[in-house]
Parts: C-alpha cells; structure tokens; sequence
C-alpha cells in the first residue's frame, strides 16, 4: 500500500480521493479467511475473535476502512500479510493504522 498526504487529496496505491468526500474513517480489522473474496471491511473481526470462532485467534488484516459520501469503500490495508490480535506485527500495523488515521483526520476536520 502506498500512500501519499497531497494538499486536496489523498493517494492510495495511484487511486485519488478528494479529501471532501471522506464521510468516515476507522481503523478495522479484516478476517484474512474474507479479504479480496467480499467488499472491503466486510467481515470484520472486533477484539480479536470473531462470534463464529468463540475463544479460536482468527488470521486478520489491519487497515483502514475510508467510506467516502457517495457510499463507496476504499480500503487502507496496512498488513501486508495475514496477523495475529496482539502479535508484533498486529500492534506495530495498528501503531502504523493510528498514524495514518491522524493524518486523514486533520485533513478531513
């Protein structure tokens, strides 16, 4: 993923987006079983289990779901691979998600 902050709109992997038609922004967690197979951030997973898999750690990607005012999703994704809830990787891609999410956010306020 490649992003790049310009004055009027933010750069995804060569995709333009205007900064005034970001409706939302939030950090989610993608279920890996789901991702590339469905809309972005559909099947998300919230503190680290999903409610099919009870107490089981499900694979994840952690990025950032933008909703822009016509209803479209562009997807963020700061895992470049599958991770755990609280692994090294999951918390350094969330530190990473976080410090993207403040950008947009300043940008969008």
């Amino acid at each position: 993923m490649c992003v790049k902050f310009k004055d009027e709109y933010l750069e995804v992997d060569d995709k333009r987006c205007l900064y005034s038609d970001i409706l939302k922004c939030s950090i989610q967690n993608e279920d890996a079983h789901f991702k590339g197979k469905t809309k972005p951030f559909t099947h998300t997973i919230l503190g680290g289990t999903t409610f099919m898999a009870g107490a089981v750690e499900p694979m994840m990607y952690v990025g950032i779901k933008l909703t822009l005012r016509d209803g479209s999703v562009i997807p963020l994704y700061v895992s470049k691979e599958k991770v755990l809830f609280n692994s090294e990787m999951y918390l350094s891609d969330e530190k990473e998600a976080e410090s993207i999410l403040r950008e947009i956010k300043k940008r969008i306020d």
